[in-house]
């Protein structure tokens, strides 16, 4: 089994959160190289922690996510993940984008 990590989004500021656990309290970061690690067993402790983040209304849909270790620290696996770690793969605009609505 590879080397995972709990991810899901805040609740309250629907950002990209992962799971760290420091003396099994858990917490959420948004930077995936704070994130706990883990393989096989030891695994089951975090799915926990994850599980009642989300029963106390704190993260929306945790899941685990394959990463690799190196020496800057833990990446994801998938491009997908990569992409949620970091952000857009494109510039965004800076001006106020404007909605229109048709009134119904």
């Amino acid at each position: 089994m590879a080397l995972q990590v709990y991810t899901a989004s805040l609740l309250k500021e629907g950002l990209v959160a992962y799971l760290t656990l420091d003396n099994n309290l858990p917490s959420w970061t948004t930077d995936i190289h704070q994130a706990t690690a883990a393989i096989d067993d030891s695994l089951e402790a975090l799915k926990k922690a994850a599980e009642q983040s989300e029963q106390d209304n704190i993260v929306v849909a945790p899941y685990a996510i394959d990463v690799i270790k190196t020496d800057s620290g833990i990446i994801a696996a998938t491009k997908r993940e990569q992409i949620r770690a970091t952000g857009p793969t494109i510039e965004l605009p800076q001006e106020n984008i404007r909605v229109s609505r048709k009134a119904a």
